[in-house]
C-alpha cells in the first residue's frame, strides 16, 4: 500500500497529464494524475462533481468521432504507439491544443495509456509560420516575382505551375541545373552563369543572385533576374533554398541600350569638345557621367541652366532660335515620348578668341533603366573645317558662277517652299526682268561686255533687297526678285520704280542699258510659284510690246505673246496701266 501511495504522489507530480482510459465509448477514466486535470482548468477533487469523469467530456463534438476514428484505426492495426494532436476544451471554456502519446498493449485490448501535453504555443507557432507562409504567398502572387524551392542534395528544383507552363518544364525537374539546360531553356550566352548560381546554393553559400536570357515556351526570349536564400539545418548544412525570379526583360534591354550607347559616347571622349549626360526628367546635370565640365559651367546644376548659359554667351545670333529650340527641355521630352530618341544640331559657336566656328551638337534620349526617368546624352563636335567646305560646295550647286545670285533650280524651290507655308493673309510680290535688247549689245560689242552688263545688272539688283528677300538668275539675261512678307501692294510701288530706276544707266560709247519688268502678287494673281510666273510673264511681255524700260504689274486684260487674253485669271482685276520710270538722275 505504501508502495502504491508513493508511485501515486510521483505521478502526481509528474509536469505532463497521464491518464488511463478504457476503450469504450465515452473514453472512461480509469485514472488520471492532478497534472491531467490541472491541464483542462480542474483539480482531482472536483472534476467528478462537474462531470469530467470521460475524455468525451472536454473534446468538441464535432471532433469527437473523428478522434475516435482515428484510435480505432490504430488498434485495429494493433499499433502499440502511436500520436494525437486534438483540440480540448477547457474549463473556461476555450478552446486548447493538445499532444497525446498512446501506448496500447493488444494483449489487454480494453484501455490504453496517454501521456498528454499542452502544445497551444506551438500551435500558435505554427500559425504564425502558416500566415506568413500565406502572406508571402500572396505577395509573390501579388507581384511578378515568381518563387522556387531548390533542394541541393538531390539537385531538385520544384517550380510553380505557371513558371513550368511558361518555359515549358515540368513542375519538379531533378538534376538541375544540368536537366534545365539540356532542354534548351537557357541561351547559350548565360549558361556558366545559370550554373554558377546553383553550384554556389550546393556550397553551401548564404545568398546569390544571377541574370540569364532564359527561351520560353513559345520560342520568345526573355531575362529573368533571380536570387536565393538558403536554409540550413541544425549541422550547417543546406536543405533548401528558396529562390524568387522576376521577369526583367524590359529593364534589362533598358541597361544593355543604356550601356550600348553609353560606352559609344564615352569612347569619343577627348575626340569631342565634351561628352556630357543629363537627367532630362528631374532637370539635373550627372556629374558623375562623360566629360568634366568647362570652369564656366560647374556650378551650373541644372539642365536648362546649362542651356540657357550656352545660348547667351556662345551661339551665333544667327542660330540663337534654333539652338533655343532644338534644346527646349519639354519639346525634347515630347521627342521622346513620340519615339524620337535622337536629334543632330549644327550651329555656329563662340570660342574664346571671339571668332565663331561650326560645331554638332548630337544627342540622344533613353529611358533610365532604374528608374522612369529620360535621360540625355549629348556630344558636341568641331565641324568646322568639313562644314565651310560642304557648305562652299552646297552654294556652287545653288548659285549661279557668274552673278552668284540663286540658279534657277533653288530660287524656285525656295519660292515653292515660302508659298506652301504661306497662310491667305500673306502678302509677297514677284518680279520677272530682263535687259532690254540684251542680244543686241551682246553681239555688236561682244561677250565680255554681255557678261559684264548682267554681271551690273545683278549686282544691282541684289543692292535693294532686304534679308529675307530672293534674287535669282534665271538663265541667259532673265532674273527673278521674290519680294518676300510685304505689308501691301501699294507700299512697294516706290520700291518697285527705284529698282526700275537703279537698272537704266548710260555708256557714252555704248549707249542705255535698260530692264523691263513684270509684277505679280501673292495670292491675288496665283497661290503657286508656275501660276505667278506665267502671269509675271505676261506683264514682261506687255513691257516689251508697248515699250521697254518700264515696268508692269499685271491685271487680267493684259494680252501674253501669241495670247488674246489672259488664259491664268478667271474673273476681275484692276486696271493696271504700265509704269514708266523716270530717267536715271
Amino acid at each position: 500500500m505504501k508502495k502504491l501511495e508513493y508511485y501515486k504522489m510521483m505521478l502526481d507530480g509528474t509536469p505532463c497529464g497521464i491518464c488511463h482510459v478504457a476503450l469504450d465509448e465515452k473514453l472512461t477514466i480509469l485514472y488520471a494524475n492532478q497534472s491531467y486535470y490541472q491541464i483542462y482548468g480542474y483539480t482531482a477533487e472536483n472534476a467528478e462533481a462537474q462531470g469530467f469523469t470521460n475524455a468525451k467530456f472536454i473534446l468538441p463534438e464535432d471532433d469527437y468521432q473523428s478522434i475516435m476514428d482515428t484510435i480505432q484505426c490504430h488498434i485495429r492495426r494493433k499499433d502499440r504507439y502511436f500520436q494525437l494532436e486534438f483540440r480540448a476544451i477547457h474549463s473556461s471554456r476555450k478552446l486548447m491544443w493538445l499532444l497525446v502519446q498512446c501506448a496500447y498493449d493488444p494483449d489487454r485490448p480494453g484501455s490504453m495509456l496517454c501521456v498528454l501535453l499542452d502544445i497551444a504555443d506551438r500551435k500558435q507557432m505554427e500559425d504564425q509560420i502558416r500566415m506568413s507562409m500565406q502572406e508571402s504567398k500572396i505577395a509573390f502572387q501579388l507581384t511578378d516575382k515568381m518563387m522556387y524551392i531548390y533542394e541541393p542534395a538531390a539537385r531538385r528544383l520544384k517550380q510553380p505551375k505557371s513558371a513550368a507552363d511558361e518555359f515549358g518544364l515540368p513542375p519538379v525537374m531533378d538534376d538541375v541545373p544540368y536537366s534545365v539546360l539540356r532542354t534548351g531553356a537557357i541561351d547559350e550566352a548565360c549558361v556558366n552563369d545559370y550554373v554558377a548560381f546553383y553550384e554556389s546554393i550546393i556550397r553551401g553559400e548564404k545568398s546569390g543572385h544571377s541574370v540569364v536570357k532564359k527561351r520560353r515556351r513559345d520560342g520568345s526570349f526573355g531575362w529573368y533576374e533571380a536570387k536565393y536564400a538558403s536554409i540550413f539545418d541544425e549541422c550547417g548544412m543546406v536543405k533548401r533554398a528558396v529562390i524568387s525570379c522576376e521577369d526583367i526583360t524590359e529593364q534589362r534591354e533598358k541597361e544593355l541600350s543604356y550601356q550600348k550607347w553609353s560606352n559609344y559616347f564615352k569612347a569619343r571622349e577627348g575626340k569631342t569638345i565634351g561628352v556630357y549626360e543629363y537627367n532630362l526628367t528631374k532637370n539635373l546635370y550627372d556629374d558623375t557621367k562623360g566629360d568634366a565640365p568647362p570652369d564656366y559651367l560647374r556650378s551650373l546644376k541644372t539642365y536648362t541652366g546649362t542651356v540657357r548659359y550656352i545660348a547667351e554667351h556662345f551661339v551665333h545670333e544667327r542660330d540663337l532660335e534654333k539652338f533655343t529650340k532644338f534644346f527646349d527641355r519639354d519639346s525634347l521630352l515630347v521627342r521622346y515620348y513620340n519615339g524620337q530618341t535622337t536629334g543632330v544640331l549644327d550651329y555656329l559657336r563662340k570660342r574664346r578668341d571671339g571668332e565663331f566656328f561650326w560645331v554638332r551638337a548630337v544627342i540622344l534620349l533613353l529611358a533610365d533603366p532604374y528608374s522612369s526617368d529620360v535621360r540625355l546624352f549629348m556630344m558636341t563636335q568641331d565641324i568646322d573645317q568639313d562644314k565651310r567646305m560642304e557648305l562652299k560646295l552646297r552654294s556652287q550647286m545653288e548659285h549661279d558662277g557668274m552673278t552668284g545670285l540663286l540658279n534657277r533650280e533653288t530660287f524656285i524651290a525656295r519660292v515653292s517652299e515660302i508659298l506652301g507655308a504661306s497662310a491667305p493673309s500673306k502678302r509677297h510680290a514677284l518680279i520677272m526682268l530682263d535687259i532690254d535688247e540684251f542680244k543686241r549689245h551682246n553681239d555688236q560689242y561682244g561677250h565680255p561686255y554681255g557678261d559684264q552688263v548682267i554681271r551690273e545688272t545683278a549686282r544691282f539688283i541684289y543692292g535693294v533687297l532686304r534679308k529675307t528677300d530672293l534674287c535669282g538668275r534665271m538663265g541667259g539675261d532673265e532674273f527673278m526678285v521674290f519680294l518676300n512678307d510685304i505689308s501691301s501692294e501699294e507700299e512697294m510701288l516706290p520700291r518697285i520704280e527705284m529698282l526700275c530706276r537703279l537698272l537704266r544707266r548710260s555708256d557714252d560709247a555704248r549707249g542705255e542699258i535698260t530692264c523691263s519688268m513684270g509684277v505679280v502678287f501673292y495670292p491675288r494673281d496665283g497661290r503657286t510659284f508656275q501660276e505667278l510666273y506665267q502671269k509675271a510673264d505676261t506683264a514682261l511681255y506687255d513691257v516689251k510690246r508697248t515699250g521697254r524700260g518700264n515696268y508692269r504689274i499685271y491685271s487680267f486684260d493684259l494680252k501674253g505673246e501669241g495670247e488674246e487674253g489672259d488664259a491664268f485669271i478667271n474673273g476681275t482685276g484692276p486696271d493696271t496701266p504700265t509704269a514708266t520710270c523716270p530717267p536715271a538722275s
